[in-house]
């Protein structure tokens, strides 16, 4: 006898990928983000370039906000890492800032710095552009 019928385990197959993928989906999405446009001109104050997503953290004279970029191969391909911009430097960075508005956090499509203007998501920051 049995365990599972042929039907229950093709059932299974299907959607087990979906199951196990949700979370991944669930990280990597913006709904946590305003549909607004934000910039945000700071002072980096912290860079971490590793996983799950490198982040900055920029001081605005008021708060200190974190900045997620786009994951770490798409980030580093734009020429973008540690040895950019040092501690203290200006940046800009533009997305869209968090929902809440006491989450000091935001999702950065472009960085604008000395060393020159880094489109992390480039199809959203060519969406920046045309607004």
């Amino acid at each position: 006898m049995a365990w599972l019928s042929r039907r229950d385990l093709i059932a299974f197959a299907l959607v087990a990928p979906f199951v196990t993928a949700a979370p991944v989906f669930a990280h990597h999405g913006w709904s946590w983000t305003s549909v607004e446009w934000f910039e945000l001109e700071g002072a980096l104050t912290d860079i971490y370039i590793g996983q799950p997503h490198p982040t900055l953290t920029l001081d605005d004279g008021t708060q200190e906000w974190t900045v997620e970029l786009a994951p770490v191969d798409r980030t580093l391909a734009t020429g973008f890492d540690e040895t950019t911009v040092a501690i203290g430097d200006p940046v800009t960075a533009i997305g869209h800032r968090a929902l809440e508005e006491t989450d000091y956090r935001m999702k950065a499509v472009r960085l604008v710095t000395e060393a020159g203007t880094f489109d992390v998501y480039p199809e959203f920051a060519a969406e920046y552009d045309q607004r």
